[in-house]
C-alpha cells in the first residue's frame, strides 16, 4: 500500500487506486494485514483534515470525556475502569483486554488459594489492579481507536466509512450487563459449592 496524495492514507492498491476516496476502486485483499501490522503507519491517519472526525464517530458521545482538550489526547485516569475494571473494557468492545484483565483476575484467585496467601494481600493486589486500570485504560483505548481506525480506513469505501466506524466503536452495554451476571453466576455457585 501507498500514500494516497489526495486523502493522506495508506490506501493506494496495486492497481494505483485510493481504497478510501475512490468510490470505484476494488479493495486491496492485502490492505487489512497491513493496517494491522506494527509497520502500518497510524500516525498518518492523524494528518488528515476529517482525522478528529473520525475519532469522534468511533468513540460516540462521550468523545469528550477521554479526550477533554480534543486533539485525540486522552485523560490520564478512568474512574470506570478503575472501578468496574472487566465490565467497562467490555463496554467499550475491547475484548482482548477484557479477557486479559478478568484472566488476571482468575489467576490471582488461583494463586491464593493453592499457595494460601492472606487475602489481604490479594486485596492490595486486586486495588494494585484496580489503580493500573484507571491509569492505563484511555491510552489503551486510543490505541484500540487507532488500529480500529486504521483499518476501516484501509479497507473501506468513502461512503461506508462512517457506518462502520459506528460499528466498530461505540458501546456494548448488553455484552458487559452479560458478563457481570455470568460472573455473578459463578461467584453464587463458587460459594454454595463452598457452603458459604
Amino acid at each position: 500500500m501507498e500514500k494516497c496524495q489526495k486523502c493522506g492514507n495508506m490506501s493506494v492498491n496495486d492497481n494505483g487506486e485510493c481504497v478510501v476516496c475512490d468510490e470505484s476502486a476494488s479493495v486491496n485483499p492485502y490492505a487489512v494485514s497491513a493496517a494491522v501490522t506494527d509497520s502500518f503507519p497510524i500516525d498518518d491517519i492523524y494528518s488528515t483534515p476529517e482525522a478528529e472526525e473520525y475519532s469522534k464517530i468511533f468513540v460516540g458521545s462521550k468523545y469528550y470525556s477521554f479526550f477533554p482538550h480534543g486533539g485525540d489526547i486522552p485523560k490520564s485516569w478512568n474512574w470506570a475502569a478503575f472501578f468496574i475494571g472487566v465490565f467497562w473494557f467490555i463496554y467499550r468492545k475491547m475484548y482482548l483486554y477484557a479477557a486479559i484483565y478478568l484472566g488476571l483476575g482468575f489467576l490471582l484467585t488461583g494463586i491464593q488459594s493453592m499457595l494460601g496467601i492472606s487475602e489481604v494481600i490479594t486485596n492490595v493486589i486486586s486495588i494494585g489492579m484496580g489503580v493500573g486500570a484507571g491509569i492505563l485504560a484511555n491510552r489503551l483505548y486510543k490505541q484500540h481507536m487507532d488500529k480500529k481506525i486504521a483499518e476501516t480506513l484501509a479497507v473501506a469505501q468513502k461512503s461506508e466509512i462512517i457506518p462502520a466506524l459506528k460499528a466498530k466503536g461505540g458501546t456494548n452495554l448488553v455484552g458487559a450487563l452479560v458478563a457481570f451476571g455470568i460472573l455473578f453466576a459463578i461467584i453464587v455457585m463458587s460459594m454454595s459449592a463452598m457452603g458459604i
